[in-house]
């Protein structure tokens, strides 16, 4: 017996009243649960409202307050949803991982591409000549580089619906905004402890920014290629 369109609205309320905001881990739980109440209807015999309600149980749910065991289904359903938010934590948790081990496996292979080379290149040949006569200038312009990738992230497609609400792209922003999140501490560090310097060493930063600068721009690259799956997995759903 196969869940009528109706009944699958109804779970898909159910996690959205639970808490369950992102629409990639609702979809998620969404055909697991499905899937999971046809199970038992099939193979135990129970209603939809039982089926689902051990469902929601397994999830590590409370379904009662502690005092009486007779409650109405949906009241039952809406008691206690910290077991899915435990569930919502531990995709965010494989999600962030997933994220860091596609970075890092993709890096060296971007680190060779031939049109990274070319930007490297020319970002180095011109703080290298601006810093002989101007270090500060040479420090701004390995910064501008360096914020240029975070700029282009934030506005890359965020006008698109695929983005709002989806648990993928809000950690692909965080882990891919790491490496400049280091360097404003590094910089507060620096201000602090040449704060009574009148000629303030730039050079650190500017090397630190220019060797930085592989790293913000390989996850922009990264953010870009998520982005995109994402786009595509979200016009399949809503197709």
């Amino acid at each position: 017996m196969k869940l009528t369109k109706a009944e699958i609205k109804f779970i898909d309320n159910y996690l959205i009243k639970n808490g369950v905001k992102y629409w990639d881990v609702r979809l998620e739980l969404l055909d697991h649960t499905v899937s999971a109440v046809e199970d038992k209807i099939n193979n135990e015999g129970v209603s939809f409202n039982e089926a689902l309600l051990e469902i929601h149980h397994g999830f590590g749910n409370r379904i009662h307050n502690g005092y009486t065991y007779h409650l109405d289904f949906e009241k039952a359903l809406y008691i206690d949803n910290k077991g899915l938010k435990k569930l919502t934590l531990k995709a965010q948790k494989n999600m962030a991982k997933q994220h860091r081990k596609r970075f890092w496996k993709t890096y060296p292979k971007f680190l060779m591409s031939l049109r990274f080379l070319l930007e490297f290149s020319i970002i180095i040949g011109i703080v290298f000549v601006v810093h002989r006569f101007n270090p500060k200038t040479a420090l701004i312009i390995a910064l501008i580089a360096c914020f240029l990738p975070e700029i282009f992230k934030i506005f890359f497609g965020v006008f698109d619906r695929s983005n709002r609400k989806s648990l993928k792209m809000q950690m692909a922003v965080n882990i891919s905004s790491l490496y400049m999140a280091l360097s404003y501490l590094l910089m507060g560090v620096f201000n602090s402890y040449y704060d009574s310097v009148p000629q303030k060493p730039y050079v650190y930063l500017t090397v630190f920014f220019v060797c930085l600068f592989p790293f913000v721009r390989h996850a922009l690259n990264t953010y870009k290629q998520i982005f995109i799956e994402n786009r595509e997995e979200y016009r399949l759903v809503n197709a």
